[in-house]
C-alpha cells in the first residue's frame, strides 16, 4: 500500500504545481500544454485509484457528480441540437468526466490513507508552484521597470489567473502553517512575498479574495477548533497583507526604480480600480438575453461568442468599445446559464452552493476548511471571468471541492471490482485519448498560417483538410485552413463552407469580411450585409481594414457592403 501512497502523494504535488508552470505557448491554443499536462497527472491518479485493493463497496462522491452532471448536459445537447464542430463538445465532456474520475480515485485514496496523508502534499504543490511563479515574474517587473507597459503573470499567461493562483498559494501557506507542517518563522515572509506578487499582477479580483477570506477566516477563527482557529487566524492575515501590500507595493517599486536607474511604474490593482469594466457588463446584459431566449438548455456549449457578435450591432452595446471577440461572457454563472440553460446552472452552481450548505455541519474539520477556502478564490474569479475554463485549474478546483466536502450518496455503491474496472477503463480511454491529442496538437501548430511557398501550402491544406474529420480538432484545422482563405470567386463553395460553420461559432473579423465579400459575390446580399454589420460593429479597430478589402473589389454589390462600415464610423465618431 505505500508504494500507491507515495504514488497518489507525487501526483496531487505535481498537480497542484507544475502545469500552470509551463512556459509554452503555442497557437492554436497557448494553453494546450499546461491544460495537457494537468491532464495526464489527472487521469494517473484514476488509474492508480484503479490499482488499489478494498473489500468493501463505494460510490462516487457528491463531489465527482456535479461533473458528471455537466458531462451528462453537454451529451444532452449533442442529441438534440446540432454540432457544427465535434471538439466543442468532446473535450468539454473529456475534461468534466476527467474531473469527476479524479475526485473520485482521490475519494478512493482518502478510504484508504486518510485525508491527513493527501491534502499536505496538494498544498504543498500549490505553495511550490505560487512561489516558483512569482519567482519568474521579477524578471518581467524588471522589465517593466527597465522598458515600460507589461504585463505580470509568471507562466500562467494572464495577470488575473496568476493572482488566482498566487492567492491558492498563500492559501496553502496559511493551511500548512495552521497544521505546523511551515515553520511560522517561514510562514510570514513567504505570506508577505506572495501577497506583494499578487499587487505587482495588477488584478483587481484579489481585493475580493480578502474581504471574502476576511469574513470565512474570522469565522473559522472565532466557531473552528484547533488546527482551524489557527488557519482562520492565518487567512485573515492573508487578506490583511494582500490589501496593505496595494499600499506597500508602490514603495518597492520606488526603490526598484532607483536601483535600476528606470521611472516606469509597476501598476497594481489598487491603480486599476477607477477601470469600470463597462464591457464586462454588456457581456453579461447578452448572456441574460440569450439565457431569457433558451431557458431550458440555453444555445449549446461553446456558443455564446457568435451570440455576443450578433448581439453586439445593437448601439447601446456597440458603443462600449473593445475590439476584441468576447469567447466568454467573463461571468461563468451567466455564461453557464446562456450556454446550457437551467440544466447546466442548476448542476453547477446549484452543486456548489448546496456543498457550501453543508459545510456548516463540518466546520471542525481542516482539510474541509483549506479546501472551501480554495473553492472561494475560484467562485469569485469566475464571477468576473472564466478561470474555471483551462484544465490547469479547474482539475485543482475538482479536488478543492472534494476536500470540503468528500461524503458520497449511498444508493451509488457498487462492488469493489466495478469500481476498479470503471475507474481502469476510463483511465487508458483518456490516457490514450490525452496521447493522441498531443501528437494532433504537435501536428497542427507548425501550420497554422500560410508559407511563401505555394507548393507547401497546398501540403499543409491537404494535411488540414485531413485534420478537421478529426473530432478532437476540427474547429482548430477549419479555423487554420481560414487563413489560406483569400476572398475572391474563386473555389467560393470550398471557402464559404469552412467559414459559415466559423463563423456560426467564434466569428473573427477576416473571417466575417471574407465571409460578407463572397456572399456578397454569390448574391447573397441579406446574409452579406448582416456578416459585414456585425464585423464593423464588433470590431472598430478593424474599420479601414474592412474599406481596403472591399475597395479590392469593383462588384457593386460588394461596394455596397460600405454602408455598414460607413454607419459604424458614424456610430464611433470615426466619421471624416
Amino acid at each position: 500500500m505505500i508504494p500507491q501512497l507515495r504514488i497518489f502523494q507525487t501526483l496531487l504535488f505535481l498537480l497542484a504545481a507544475v502545469p500552470c508552470g509551463i512556459p509554452f505557448r503555442y497557437a492554436p491554443n497557448p494553453v494546450f500544454p499546461s491544460e495537457l499536462a494537468a491532464l495526464v497527472l489527472a487521469v494517473l491518479m484514476v488509474l492508480t485509484a484503479a490499482a488499489l485493493p478494498s473489500y468493501k463497496k463505494s460510490s462516487p462522491p457528491y463531489a465527482s457528480l456535479i461533473w458528471f452532471g455537466l458531462a451528462a448536459v453537454i451529451a444532452l445537447q449533442m442529441l438534440v441540437m446540432p454540432v457544427l464542430y465535434w471538439s466543442d463538445r468532446t473535450e468539454p465532456i473529456l475534461y468534466a468526466l476527467t474531473a469527476a474520475f479524479s475526485v473520485w480515485a482521490l475519494a478512493r485514496a482518502r478510504d484508504h490513507f486518510g485525508n491527513m496523508q493527501l491534502a499536505p502534499f496538494f498544498a504543498w504543490g500549490l505553495l511550490a508552484g505560487a512561489i516558483f511563479n512569482s519567482g519568474v515574474s521579477v524578471q518581467q517587473v524588471i522589465e517593466l521597470i527597465q522598458n515600460g507597459p507589461r504585463l505580470i503573470f509568471g507562466h500562467l499567461g494572464q495577470k488575473n489567473l496568476y493572482g488566482h493562483y498566487l492567492t491558492w498559494g498563500l492559501a496553502a501557506a496559511a493551511w500548512l502553517a495552521a497544521e505546523k507542517e511551515l515553520p511560522r518563522t517561514w510562514f510570514w515572509p513567504v505570506a508577505m512575498w506572495l501577497a506583494l506578487a499578487i499587487a505587482w499582477s495588477s488584478s483587481r479580483s484579489p481585493f475580493m479574495y480578502a474581504g471574502a477570506w476576511l469574513v470565512f477566516g474570522g469565522l473559522s477563527a472565532w466557531l473552528g477548533k484547533d488546527s482551524v482557529r489557527r488557519f482562520g487566524g492565518y487567512l485573515v492575515a492573508c487578506a490583511a497583507l494582500i490589501i496593505v501590500m496595494q499600499f506597500v507595493a508602490p514603495w518597492v517599486n520606488e526603490a526598484l526604480q532607483s536601483l535600476l536607474h528606470a521611472k516606469n511604474e509597476v501598476p497594481t490593482g489598487l491603480d486599476r480600480l477607477d477601470s469600470n469594466g463597462a464591457r464586462r457588463l454588456v457581456e453579461w446584459h447578452k448572456a441574460w438575453l440569450t439565457f431569457l431566449a433558451h431557458p431550458w438548455l440555453g444555445i449549446g456549449w461553446g456558443a455564446y461568442p457568435s451570440q455576443s457578435i450578433a448581439l453586439q450591432i445593437n448601439p447601446a452595446f456597440a458603443i462600449v468599445t473593445e475590439s476584441v471577440l468576447f469567447t466568454h461572457a467573463h461571468n461563468s454563472l451567466l455564461n453557464i446559464m446562456a450556454e446550457t440553460g437551467l440544466a447546466g446552472a442548476a448542476v453547477m452552481a446549484g452543486g456548489i452552493l448546496w456543498m457550501f450548505i453543508a459545510l456548516l455541519k463540518r466546520e471542525h474539520d481542516p482539510v474541509k476548511i483549506f479546501g472551501a477556502s480554495m473553492v472561494i478564490v475560484s467562485v469569485l474569479h469566475s464571477l468576473v471571468e472564466y478561470p474555471l475554463w483551462y484544465y490547469h485549474l479547474m482539475g485543482p478546483f475538482a479536488l478543492a471541492l472534494f476536500f470540503m466536502r468528500s461524503d458520497a450518496p449511498r444508493k451509488l455503491e457498487m462492488p469493489n471490482w466495478a469500481v476498479r474496472a470503471t475507474l481502469g477503463s476510463y483511465g487508458v480511454a483518456a490516457l490514450a485519448t490525452a496521447v493522441f491529442g498531443g501528437l494532433l496538437y504537435i501536428q497542427i501548430y507548425p501550420i497554422m498560417d500560410p508559407s511563401p511557398k505555394p507548393e507547401e501550402n497546398a501540403s499543409r491544406i491537404n494535411t488540414l483538410q485531413k485534420l478537421k474529420k478529426n473530432p478532437l480538432i476540427d474547429f482548430y484545422a477549419d479555423f487554420a485552413l481560414s487563413n489560406y482563405i483569400v476572398a475572391s470567386k474563386a473555389d467560393m463553395p470550398w471557402k464559404l463552407q469552412i467559414l459559415d460553420r466559423l463563423n456560426q461559432v467564434r466569428p473573427y473579423p477576416t473571417q466575417l469580411s471574407d465571409q460578407a465579400i463572397m456572399e456578397a459575390l454569390r448574391g447573397n446580399s441579406s446574409k452579406a450585409h448582416s456578416l459585414m454589420r456585425q464585423a464593423a460593429f464588433a470590431y472598430p479597430e478593424s474599420l479601414e481594414y474592412y474599406k481596403e478589402a472591399i475597395g479590392e473589389f469593383k462588384e457593386p454589390e460588394v461596394r455596397a457592403l460600405l454602408k455598414e462600415v460607413d454607419d459604424a464610423e458614424v456610430l464611433f465618431g470615426k466619421k471624416k
